[in-house]
């Protein structure tokens, strides 16, 4: 028998064979050299007749050609086309064919691993698992849909089946569309066997509730041979619920089962989350002293991971700074803070010093996403500033804060929308106003009723602790995180090492790299917001180009001037002068937080300002009239219903399939409407004579400045082409139909401007999210990027969830009233934009959920009586393409 390591080995080694010279060929497209093929590092040098060239450079092509013959072979042996011009020097594989590639070498890794699994004697079902992850991790998940569908529609197979669906929607739907699949699941071997899916899914969906699920399974002793993976997994899932006590059974019973044997990794990981525990060490007391007030200094911390970035540790160095400006202000508690204040204090600027009250801060340490788990002393105030939030285990969030904890919002940035729940809505909106880091984060509060404004971040108050020097000695340019390359001192900001420090050495870490601003280097050069500011605020010339400047981090911060940065520097050294002084001397928290919305109107009233003078666009009505004032335009009829067929690039050759499927189901009378262009009259006329209960017809054709895809045109002026229905359901193409689409005309929509099924995509779960996301693909007009944040978010009251658009009914009167088509045109006339996302947009949550039956996604979701299978924009699977049995 073979033995399964070398064969894995094989593949990973021919795997390698082919990325490599992949990678190089693509470098070697930008370099007309062979540094990384060749192993040499001076190549380029050499190639243009420096030091070395000649003998070096013949021999540098000799290695690139002799790589490139390699390619050929090992990429000949699978299937597609493989180019014939591939030199190894100047010319490289197609973008094309390297994907292509890439994904036969993943399906035979997957293939790999079904043999040997097989051959090892393992059961065909856990064997078809272990494929599906090899398919799901190098992401093919269409292919492990398909071959999970096939498997399902066979009576001897269908659990297992289901267990790849389920695992495929764990990846890229909610919780509940996988948990559908894995519930049907009762042989005990696949649970097993797909445990690291399985009761992750059903702890995620069922809380509480799926907790009997896993005490069976120990009970029977099969949490014995769940995977590492599997007990790491449920354990994050659970203690996400705080059901400790399974996470304790699950982590403790595996250190002891593997102790040996664990991989190093999940053994780091599990033996961590112990210390999360009841009774862990993050929940030892916190040091206090009696009478004293007690002030926390952010760490980063969590259960899910601990920052590596040194950027988090500069800007609590900036807060720290902000109570040592007070010479009067005494500090005790935790002895590593003390000792470090105690230090830094040497180094205030004189300038900034100012006596402040005789008082004394006992110091504790908080966690900024973890301090849920930790003991907080009562009355616990600190400066609540930076990323808002990291996530727990990609499951939850650490808001509202400890309940002992009095947060000063300052300096916030909001990254996930998602974290927004109701009870976080309710926790902001009592300690607030939020002073936001950025303007999308003012944006996206104001947007849920939050009161927010623009503060800016306190790294650029970071100077107050790095007085300048008589003379600047400062001289040469440190790159940090660069990403346009350049000879030089480099650093990466991101330091691994970090993880392993106590939280006092990080802080000195940071200071020594701010220290290295401010006395070192005269030139700073970066992608990093906090290599940008904190290097600014002690006087280094700084170029600051990070990936992409419509980031939602940087509205504010970027393209600023001397004036604009040190406006926000003031701002938050005045408002921390009236606060702190104020907190030191115990004033109670009605008065601090009363002067805190005080200081802060000034501050609200600019934000209401800007929010208020930003408006999406809104094409003219007169011209939309126009577009279509000679088009001839249906008139409905009575007992009729109206079909509008979407038809994108490629589907021209579904048209036929999906109207035989609508007439084989449909009790009656119909009409179907397609975009002028898609089948000319010959069609027309042929496919007429298939039907028996409708009719189909070409709407003409229409057009409009500065809109160039007619597809999407014409389906923003639905409402104005239909403009005496009361109703026009839309399916796409690629529709597979098994129930009557004429029902769908007799929805009641009341004032809901569309019926449509809401998105089930993890990735679509926030209205907010979308508008954030459009906003970052504006790329280097982070200005028009901003002012879509502003206009897109203005007027909302809470977030929404996304719905799918492919199939819907309109409402074409509420439509017309609400003004749709005019927002949906102007978004695409003056915007890069799709109309799917023009369309939420203009609705927002004013939709009624359609019934889930009416559109299942195949990619992402199945259904046992599917009415419609949407394979829009989807690979198409093999074997039946209904999801039906």
């Amino acid at each position: 028998m073979t033995d399964s390591r070398n064969t894995a080995d094989r593949y990973i080694s021919k795997g390698r064979e082919l990325i490599k010279p992949v990678v190089h060929g693509v470098a070697r497209r930008a370099l007309p050299v062979v540094e990384r093929a060749s192993g040499t590092k001076y190549v380029r040098e050499r190639a243009a007749g420096g030091k070395g060239a000649g003998k070096a450079t013949g021999a540098s092509k000799k290695i690139a050609a002799t790589t490139a013959r390699s390619y050929r072979k090992l990429a000949s042996g699978l299937k597609g086309r493989t180019a014939e011009d591939i030199d190894g020097w100047t010319v490289a594989p197609s973008v094309r064919e390297v994907d292509a590639k890439t994904r036969q070498l993943t399906r035979l890794k997957a293939h790999a691993v079904l043999s040997e699994s097989l051959a090892q004697g393992a059961s065909f079902g856990t064997a078809i698992i272990e494929s599906g992850r090899v398919l799901l991790a190098e992401g093919l998940h269409a292919e492990a849909v398909s071959i999970g569908l096939n498997l399902r529609s066979e009576p001897a197979h269908e659990e297992v089946g289901r267990v790849l669906l389920g695992m495929a929607y764990q990846r890229s739907s909610d919780p509940e569309v996988a948990w559908a699949e894995f519930e049907r699941i009762n042989d005990r071997e696949l649970i097993v066997s797909a445990a690291a899916e399985y009761y992750p899914t059903a702890i995620d969906f069922l809380g509480r509730e799926a907790l009997p699920l896993v005490e069976s399974s120990n009970e029977r002793g099969e949490t014995k041979r769940w995977s590492s993976k599997a007990v790491l997994r449920t354990a994050e899932s659970a203690f996400c619920i705080g059901a400790f006590d399974h996470v304790r059974t699950l982590v403790e019973s595996r250190l002891e089962q593997d102790s040996e044997s664990l991989d190093p990794a999940v053994r780091y990981e599990l033996t961590r989350m112990v210390d999360w525990l009841p009774g862990g060490k993050h929940l030892e007391p916190l040091p206090t002293t009696a009478g004293k007030r007690n002030f926390g200094v952010l760490s980063y911390d969590q259960p899910g991971i601990r920052s590596r970035n040194i950027g988090d540790y500069i800007q609590t160095i900036a807060s720290i700074g902000h109570l040592l400006r007070y010479e009067n202000l005494s500090f005790s508690g935790d002895q590593g803070l003390t000792g470090l204040f105690a230090k830094l204090r040497q180094s205030v600027k004189e300038e900034r010093k100012y006596a402040g009250p005789e008082a004394e801060l006992n110091l504790v340490e908080v966690y900024r996403d973890g301090n849920v788990y930790q003991d907080i002393p009562e009355d616990t105030w600190y400066i609540a500033f930076g990323w808002y939030m990291h996530d727990i285990f990609g499951k939850s969030f650490n808001i509202p804060f400890h309940p002992n904890l009095r947060p000063i919002l300052l300096s916030v940035f909001v990254r996930y929308p998602e974290m927004l729940t109701p009870d976080a809505i309710s926790y902001l909106k009592k300690y607030g106003p939020v002073g936001c880091r950025d303007w999308q984060s003012v944006a996206v509060l104001r947007a849920v009723g939050v009161p927010a404004f623009f503060s800016g971040c306190l790294t650029t108050t970071v100077d107050t602790l790095f007085p300048a020097p008589a003379t600047d000695h400062r001289s040469g340019t440190l790159r940090v995180d660069w990403l346009k390359g350049g000879k030089g001192p480099k650093k990466k900001q991101t330091v691994t090492a970090i993880r392993d420090k106590s939280f006092p050495e990080n802080l000195e870490l940071a200071r020594n790299w701010v220290a290295d601003y401010a006395y070192k280097y005269k030139q700073v050069l970066t992608s990093r917001l906090h290599a940008n500011l904190p290097a600014r605020s002690v006087g280094a010339e700084v170029d600051f180009e990070p990936k992409n400047k419509s980031d939602s981090r940087f509205g504010g911060l970027i393209g600023i001037n001397e004036h604009e940065f040190d406006d926000i520097r003031e701002g938050i050294l005045d408002k921390l002068s009236v606060l702190i002084p104020l907190i030191a001397t115990g004033a109670p928290e009605d008065e601090i937080y009363a002067k805190w919305a005080e200081i802060t109107a000034d501050d609200m009233a600019v934000a209401d300002e800007y929010l208020a003078s930003a408006h999406l666009p809104v094409a003219d009505s007169t011209a939309i009239a126009a577009a279509v004032s000679d088009v001839e335009r249906p008139v409905p009829e009575q007992d009729l219903t109206d079909i509008f067929m979407t038809v994108d690039t490629g589907e021209q050759l579904l048209v036929s399939t999906t109207l035989k499927s609508i007439d084989a189901h449909t009790s009656q009378p119909y009409r179907v409407w397609l975009p002028s262009g898609v089948l000319d009259l010959g069609q027309v006329d042929e496919l007429q004579s298939l039907l028996s209960n409708g009719s189909m017809h070409i709407l003409a054709p229409v057009s409009f400045d500065g809109i160039a895809n007619t597809n999407d045109l014409v389906q923003a002026l639905l409402p104005e082409l239909f403009p005496d229905h009361e109703r026009l359901v839309v399916v796409p193409a690629s529709a597979e139909v098994s129930a009557d689409v004429t029902e769908l005309s007799a929805i009641g929509l009341g004032d809901a401007l569309v019926a449509a099924k809401h998105d089930v995509r993890k990735n679509r779960s926030s209205g907010l999210t979308l508008m954030r996301r459009i906003a970052s693909s504006f790329g280097d007009d982070h200005v028009g990027a901003l002012k879509f944040v502003f206009a897109s978010h203005s007027g909302m009251s809470e977030d929404f969830t996304p719905f799918d658009p492919q199939i819907m009914v309109l409402n074409p009167n509420e439509l017309r009233h609400d003004g749709t088509a005019e927002r949906v045109v102007g978004l695409l006339a003056d915007t890069d934009i799709s109309y799917v996302d023009a369309l939420q947009i203009a609705v927002g949550g004013r939709y009624r959920d359609l019934d889930s039956e009416w559109n299942v996604r195949a990619n992402w979701e199945t259904s046992d009586n599917p009415k419609i299978v949407n394979w829009s924009r989807q690979t198409r699977h093999y074997g039946q393409m209904a999801l039906n049995r």
